[in-house]
């Protein structure tokens, strides 16, 4: 399992089990989102590198403080929103699938 710490690493862990630490958002950014059957709760989720993702619980987080979070890494793509855009149609992003999670204690 990958330990990532930067949004660089996300490419090349694509469908692999991956292990994430970070916050759960204060100011939510825009994103593709999806439906999870068996994930219905969606979370917008900062990495400490500074770039958000979306993740998928099968509960809901509370925690005040980071989060490491494992699961399975996706790319979830959409077609680009802007019609004059001829750069490509395709737009994409990394998500998480979460497994487990655990609250990591405030350092001191």
């Amino acid at each position: 399992m990958a330990n990532i710490t930067n949004y660089f690493d996300f490419e090349s862990n694509i469908g692999k089990k991956v292990k994430i630490i970070g916050n759960l958002a204060t100011d939510i950014w825009q994103h593709i989102t999806m439906f999870v059957e068996s994930h219905p709760f969606m979370h917008y989720f900062d990495i400490d590198d500074g770039h958000q993702i979306v993740i998928y619980t099968k509960e809901d987080l509370i925690c005040s403080n980071k989060i490491e979070t494992t699961g399975e890494l996706i790319k979830a793509e959409a077609r680009h929103k802007n019609p004059r855009s001829k750069i490509t149609d395709k737009y994409f992003e990394y998500q998480l699938i979460v497994d487990s999670w655990k609250c990591l204690e405030k350092e001191k």
